[in-house]
């Protein structure tokens, strides 16, 4: 009994080696084509998976610049409105002080005009007053004491009036 058997390992190795060379003629071409189309399809989507992770990254950085943004306009806004809202305080202020100011004015003139309706009504009373005792001087003789006496009684009068 043989081992090995040599025609047959020919044989063998002479169909393996046609196989190859038809292979090779005939389908290794075809297979090494579809392996290159495959890598690179496979290339050009690692291709667009960086050039879109790129963008992302730009959207990203856009995203995050807008944001910064909106936080000084709100920022900005805010102290706009704080600038309003402190010149509506000092309007309101001011308005205040001139309505206070013109208030005080009118109760001066008012205090003014009754010191003077005061004023003009201690005079028609004193001048009555110097009348009625002139008409008393007249009406009566005077000597010296009642005289004294009279004119005492009308400064009092007098006094009592300007209070």
């Amino acid at each position: 009994m043989k081992l090995i058997d040599f025609q047959l390992l020919i044989t063998h190795v002479i169909g393996f080696l046609i196989v190859l060379w038809l292979l090779r003629k005939y389908a290794w071409g075809r297979v090494l084509g579809f392996l290159e189309q495959r890598r690179v399809k496979i290339q050009g989507e690692f291709d667009e998976i960086e050039t879109q992770r790129t963008h992302v990254d730009v959207l990203r950085r856009e995203y995050e610049d807008h944001l910064r943004n909106i936080e000084a306009e709100a920022r900005q806004k805010i102290q706009e409105a704080v600038a309003e809202g402190n010149a509506a305080a000092a309007k309101i202020k001011d308005r205040a002080q001139e309505e206070r100011r013109q208030r005080l004015e009118r109760a001066e003139e008012e205090v003014r005009l009754l010191e003077e309706s005061a004023k003009e009504t201690l005079r028609k009373r004193t001048v009555d007053l110097a009348l009625k005792a002139a008409e008393k001087a007249v009406q009566e003789r005077l000597d010296e004491p009642k005289h004294e006496e009279m004119m005492k009684r009308f400064v009092d009068e007098l006094d009592a009036v300007s209070e």
